[in-house]
């Protein structure tokens, strides 16, 4: 257990890049929107929770010691620097409740949290398209979520400017009325959802 604990004080020091590259962050409870305009650009936004595996892990088999609570809640003081994180509310045991917003440039990719944590990635394609879609994590990774008691599940929410054309998607809801009204809607409840939608700006 002290070495675990070291282990954590460690990861705490390195900062909050290591800790977004190295995936030790997963959402939990969550409510993601994207509103992409008839050119191509687009707003993102997250309020929900995010959670650090590593500190969640060690909490499960005994209160994490004051000092890590502390470098925790520092962590949330790196997190209101990063681009585009407007609230960071550090609640205990690795939690963090979290509100961003991204406004993103016609073209422009955007990774939250990260390239490799890819919890939503919004990239360009080479034929002019757009794709808006998240990684799927392997059986062993979702297991390892479930054994520590994290549950993943949000709603992701994607609205389109009337032109925008959609080429493919998996979107439980769609649009009503022609594509008039509404929005594609996700109803994740698995770490194991792929959400994925392709469109093409209007201009």
């Amino acid at each position: 257990m002290k070495r675990n604990l070291r282990s954590l004080s460690l990861v705490l020091m390195t900062g909050i890049f290591f800790l977004l590259l190295s995936g030790c962050y997963v959402p939990e409870n969550f409510d993601i929107k994207v509103k992409v305009n008839k050119d191509g650009s687009y707003v993102f936004s997250y309020d929900g929770t995010l959670v650090n595996v590593f500190a969640l892990s060690e909490a499960k088999k005994g209160p994490l010691s004051k000092g890590d609570e502390a470098g925790l809640e520092k962590e949330a003081e790196a997190m209101r620097r990063e681009p585009g994180f407007k609230e960071v509310k550090y609640l205990g045991s690795g939690r963090y409740k979290v509100v961003v917003e991204k406004t993103g440039k016609p073209g422009e990719t955007y990774y939250f949290l990260s390239r490799e944590l890819r919890i939503l990635a919004i990239e360009p394609q080479k034929d002019g398209s757009m794709q808006i879609s998240s990684i799927r994590p392997q059986k062993k990774e979702i297991d390892e979520l479930g054994s520590i008691g994290l549950k993943v599940a949000g709603v992701l929410t994607v609205s389109v400017a009337r032109g925008v054309k959609i080429l493919r998607h998996n979107a439980q809801k769609v649009p009503r009325f022609f594509g008039l009204f509404g929005a594609y809607v996700w109803e994740i409840k698995s770490p194991d959802a792929n959400p994925v939608i392709v469109l093409r700006p209007a201009v």
